[in-house]
């Protein structure tokens, strides 16, 4: 007969580790950080011109895991403006989200159309690094 006698060391560690992380990941912490990169990368590559349509971009959460990005700038006149840049008109063309059209903004930065859309699109793209940089660091 052949016995094997195994111990595993550092098992309450790991056990203690995972607790954290699904506490992190209940609390929407992974939701936040994803929230703010696209809040961050649409203003960022958002247009403008005086920069009251990238001041008026923000976000509103929704429940735990979700949330909107609003943009609800107005010009002189009192109307909204930021869905003719977002999905473009006859005179205004846009691109897609993964292949927006770029141009050169008046402040000298490169600006995108659609930019919301865009900014969703590549931070989703990122997904995986997103979540491994939030909730890997409780492992080390």
């Amino acid at each position: 007969m052949l016995t094997l006698k195994v111990r595993v060391r550092g098992l309450n560690e790991f056990i203690s580790k995972n607790a954290k992380v699904i506490k992190a990941i209940e609390n929407g912490d992974v939701t936040t950080e994803v929230e703010k990169k696209i809040v961050r990368r649409a203003k960022y590559r958002g247009p403008r011109r005086k920069g009251k349509l990238v001041r008026s971009i923000h976000s509103k959460r929704t429940g735990k895991h979700s949330f909107k990005i609003i943009c609800d700038a107005r010009n002189e006149q009192g109307e909204p403006y930021p869905e003719l840049l977002e999905y473009g008109t006859r005179f205004i063309p846009v691109g897609t989200e993964s292949h927006p059209i770029k141009y050169k903004a008046s402040s000298g930065k490169i600006a995108f159309r659609p930019y919301i859309a865009w900014a969703k699109w590549r931070t989703l793209q990122e997904l995986q690094k997103i979540f491994k940089d939030k909730i890997l660091k409780f492992y080390n």
